[in-house]
């Protein structure tokens, strides 16, 4: 007759090394879960950010713009100043 199959210490103890690693797996899995929620909650706000630096952008553009035209505006206000004093010198010194 057969006798019934004896189990290992070795067995024994890999069984409980594979529900030690079972459980630590179910913490991995909710750790995981917990990173992609907040990996989406990041994303919304990346989206976010991007919309605020290309409003940031184009006010910049504009502003610059502006700036430009301003700077045209007094180098004629300037030019039409030295005209001024530059007439006036011709004057005095009597070249006119």
């Amino acid at each position: 007759m057969a006798s019934p199959a004896r189990q290992f210490e070795v067995e024994i103890f890999m069984e409980e090394r594979v529900a030690r690693l079972e459980a630590n797996f179910e913490h991995i899995q909710s750790d995981v879960s917990e990173m992609k929620a907040d990996i989406r909650r990041l994303d919304a706000k990346v989206d976010g950010v991007k919309d605020s630096v290309n409003a940031l952008r184009l006010e910049t553009k504009e502003s610059f713009a502006s700036l430009k035209m301003d700077r045209i505006w007094d180098r004629i206000w300037w030019l039409m100043i030295t005209a001024g004093v530059l007439s006036v010198m011709a004057r005095a010194f009597k070249w006119i």
